[in-house]
Order: C-alpha cells, then sequence, then structure tokens
C-alpha cells in the first residue's frame, strides 16, 4: 500500500481483503458437498484456504473509500479484480487435479454465488464508510485559501465524492473568482483578512491553500500564524515547484497531490476503530485498579484537608474546554493565588512547598492520573494522545509557539509520544515546550494502532523510573 493512503483508508481496505477472503471461501465451502469427489478431504481444505489468502491478497489493496469514482464504477473495478481471483483458482484446479465434469460444475457454481457475493459485499462496505465519514464528529468542513486551477480540480473532486465525508464550506480570495461554464463554485466567503474570526473559532477542520494563488504578504503575515493556532489539518494544492515555510509531506486526496503542513490520520474508520479500544481499555482499567483508587482517595483525604479529586479546565480536541480530573496532589488553596500571576503560570516544581507527602509518591507514580479513566470512557480524552495542558498553558504558549494549537488537533491523551520521549513533567522554557509539541504533531501526523500500542508499552517502564516527574 502507498505510504500516502491514510490509516482510515488502508483499514477498510484490510476490511475489504478480510470481507473478500470470507465471503469467497463461505460460497466455495457450501458448494463442496455437491461434489463427492473432493467433499471433506485434505486437498479440498487446503484448496479453501489456498483460495482465502489469494482473496485477501487481491482485495486488500482495493480503494474503497479513497476512489473519487461512483459506485457502479466501484463495482465494475470490484469484478474486475474479482475475476483475477477466478483465474487462481482455475490455474490451482488445473495443476492439482486431473479435472472432471464435477470440478467444471463446481466452478461455474461458485462462480455464480461468489460474484455477486463480492459485489454486495463491496456495495455494503461502501455504504458503511460513507455513514462512518459523514457522522457527526467524522464529516469534516473544508475551506479553501486562493482558488488556482488545481484547487478548481480538487474542489470538483470532492463536490463528487461524499463518501469522503468532507463538506466544502466556500473559499476565501482577494476577490471572487469567475466560474467555468458547467462548473459549480463554493460559496465566496470574502477577503483573506475575512478569515480571521472563523480560523480562530476552529470552524474548519480542513484547510486547503492553493499555491497558484500564494501571495507572500496576504498569506504568510496575515493567514498562516492564524492557521498555526487553530485545529485544522492544513494543506498546500502545488502549482509551484518550491515552499520556502515549515517542512511539508506529501499527501494525495481524491487523486489529487497535495503538500500536508499538518495532516490529521485519526478519522473516520480509524477513530472509532481508536474509540473502541479507549473505551475496552479504559473500562477494563477501572474494574482493575478500582480497589487501588479507593485506597488513594482514603490516602489523600487523610493526608490533608481538601476535596480528593482536583478538577481542572483544559483544551480537548479542536480547542474545545474539558474538566480534567486527578487525585489532588497539593495543598487546598480556596484562592487561585498559585495558579497565575501578572501573566505567569506557575508549574509545580522539584521541591515545591505545595505538594503534600501522598501527593509526591502519587505525582511520581502517575497515580495521581487515574481519574482521567473517567475521560476517556465520557468520550473527551483518549488512553493515548498529546497531554492536555491548564488553559492558562494554552493561551501563554500559543502566543509563542507557531503550531502549538495543531496538538488539539486531536483528543488529548493520559500519556502520549513525547511523554515516553522524556518530555513527561514540568515545562518551564518555551524550548521545552516547543520540543513536546514536535513529538506531539508527530503522533498526530504518523499515527497508527502499532504506535498506540508502542507508547502504551513504553509508558510502564517511564512510570516505574518516574522520569521527570514532580
Amino acid at each position: 500500500m502507498s505510504s500516502q493512503t491514510p490509516p482510515h483508508h488502508r483499514l477498510f481496505m484490510a476490511l475489504v481483503g478480510v470481507i473478500s477472503a470470507v465471503l469467497n471461501t463461505a460460497a466455495f465451502f457450501v458448494l463442496l458437498p455437491t461434489n463427492g469427489q473432493i467433499a471433506g478431504t485434505p486437498y479440498a481444505r487446503a484448496l479453501t484456504g489456498t483460495l482465502a489468502v489469494a482473496a485477501f491478497v487481491i482485495f486488500v489493496r482495493f480503494h474503497l473509500v479513497s476512489s473519487a469514482r461512483n459506485l457502479w464504477w466501484m463495482l465494475s473495478q470490484g469484478a474486475l479484480r474479482w475475476f483475477r481471483l477466478l483465474i487462481v483458482l482455475v490455474v490451482l484446479l488445473f495443476f492439482t487435479h486431473d479435472g472432471s465434469g464435477e470440478l467444471r460444475t463446481l466452478l461455474i457454481e461458485w462462480t455464480a454465488l461468489a460474484l455477486p457475493l463480492q459485489l454486495i459485499g463491496l456495495a455494503l462496505l461502501r455504504a458503511a464508510a460513507h455513514a462512518i465519514n459523514n457522522a457527526p464528529g467524522n464529516q469534516r468542513h473544508a475551506v479553501f485559501f486562493g482558488f488556482c486551477s488545481e484547487a478548481r480540480r480538487l474542489n470538483l473532486r470532492l463536490q463528487r465524492s461524499p463518501l469522503l465525508g468532507i463538506r466544502i464550506d466556500g473559499y476565501y480570495n482577494e476577490m471572487p473568482v469567475v466560474p467555468e461554464p458547467g462548473e459549480t463554485l463554493p460559496p465566496y466567503l470574502g477577503r483573506y483578512a475575512d478569515a480571521a474570526a472563523r480560523v480562530q473559532a476552529n470552524d474548519f477542520q480542513m484547510v486547503f491553500i492553493a499555491m497558484g494563488e500564494f501571495n507572500r504578504e496576504n498569506l504568510t503575515t496575515e493567514i498562516m500564524d492564524r492557521l498555526y493556532d487553530s485545529t485544522a489539518a492544513i494543506y498546500l494544492v502545488p502549482e509551484l515547484r518550491f515552499f520556502d515555510g515549515p517542512t511539508t509531506s506529501s499527501a494525495s486526496l481524491a487523486g489529487v497531490p497535495l503538500l500536508a503542513l499538518h495532516d490529521i490520520r485519526i478519522l473516520g474508520l480509524s477513530r472509532m476503530v481508536k474509540r473502541l479500544v479507549d473505551i475496552a481499555g479504559a473500562s477494563l482499567m477501572l474494574l482493575m485498579l478500582s480497589p487501588l483508587m479507593v485506597l488513594i482517595a482514603i490516602a489523600v483525604r487523610l493526608d490533608s484537608a481538601g476535596p480528593i479529586l482536583f478538577r481542572q479546565v483544559r483544551y480537548g480536541e479542536r480547542g474545545e474546554p474539558i474538566n480534567v480530573r486527578k487525585f489532588r496532589s497539593m495543598r487546598f488553596t480556596p484562592r487561585k493565588e498559585d495558579e497565575e500571576a501578572e501573566g505567569e503560570v506557575r508549574q509545580a516544581r522539584v521541591g515545591d512547598g505545595r505538594i503534600t507527602t501522598v501527593g509526591r509518591f502519587l505525582r511520581r507514580s502517575s497515580l495521581d492520573e487515574l481519574p482521567q479513566l473517567f475521560n476517556v470512557v465520557g468520550g473527551s480524552m483518549s488512553l493515548i494522545g498529546p497531554r492536555p495542558h491548564a488553559a492558562e498553558h494554552n493561551e501563554l504558549y500559543r502566543r509563542l509557539i507557531p503550531g502549538y494549537m495543531l496538538r488539539h488537533s486531536v483528543k488529548p491523551g493520559i500519556t502520549g509520544w513525547a511523554q515516553i520521549n522524556g518530555l513527561r513533567g514540568i515545562t518551564d522554557t518555551p524550548d521545552k515546550m516547543e520540543r513536546r509539541v514536535e513529538y506531539d504533531r508527530y503522533y498526530i501526523t504518523n499515527w497508527s494502532l502499532w504506535l498506540d500500542l508502542e507508547i502504551l508499552v513504553k509508558t510502564i517502564p517511564s512510570i516505574i523510573l518516574g522520569r521527570n516527574a514532580v
């Protein structure tokens, strides 16, 4: 599979491979009893297993989601791919069996049954992909900045591809463009400067910058800083051969090549799978750790006066405020005297007198984070993702670090890529926070279930060693 294929598309491709293997072998298995010559023999079992592997290999590269064509075109491509499987089976029978009328009849009957099943399976999977990608929380609102010829081609492809779950809200340009004959343009939203408020409000989940319209004065100084302070996925639609801005990676959408300044991989089916893993994992951990959490709650209450849980407003996905819970590890102060003074955010430090005796142990072992499992079950957090910071931290560092808010393109996590790479604990300088943001953006643009598993496994020794914990 191409490295440019997004993970949520690759998941559907893998699903197509699995379903195709099941449907074709099931049809073959159902018809085997009608052939007394090979029914129930080791040869029949080997033939069925080989057929399953061949069906998976042939269909695992089938682009069910990324295709910009209609259903009938997709089904025709599926039928052509299925005939490869038929050829494989004919070749297998030719070289492994002496041939008979019964086997020819079996082959004809299998064709009559398996081909319709294959096409019905593809149609149902495509309908499921459409439903998933357009479900609330998965459908993405997109906008164009500039409208060069490649941007217009991408707009046309996206209009023809509702399967992708991308809704074009409109385009910004210094002046409206004139539609070509037969062309349907998205709404004109105004000049570049008019985009500031909506970008700041995170109204868009995807932004396409038409490089053919690239203007350093209009886009770099007025728009790019705003975009890097948003949570949108940012793509360049190239018509120039160069761009001296931030690091980019290649991408494609609806068959149009793009340059991604910030790509988001946790979408569609990937998002659903990650959510199922979060619910199952967090629920299991709550069940197993509930006695420990009760003991911690008692210890916190006996150690110092105040509430057992500490609640703090942090930024979640798309910059939305969420309430994050932790076991209280500091002395309770009814006033906000310790939180912020003269614009300075005060973090816990080594030897901080505000930390209680029990709290010091909880922070070093990360046990104070356990109540965030309820956030995971509730859907405001994930087990793995960028660690959420206090709202005051966000407002401070989003002004200092370009691209800081892009880390909020996905749900925050209890642990993350930055934490297992030594960036756990205090971030008392912009340089430290900038490094954390780099790791968080790497996670977002390179996400996979395997990466989540790696982070989860590596978190355990990180907690035991207590690296950078305060």
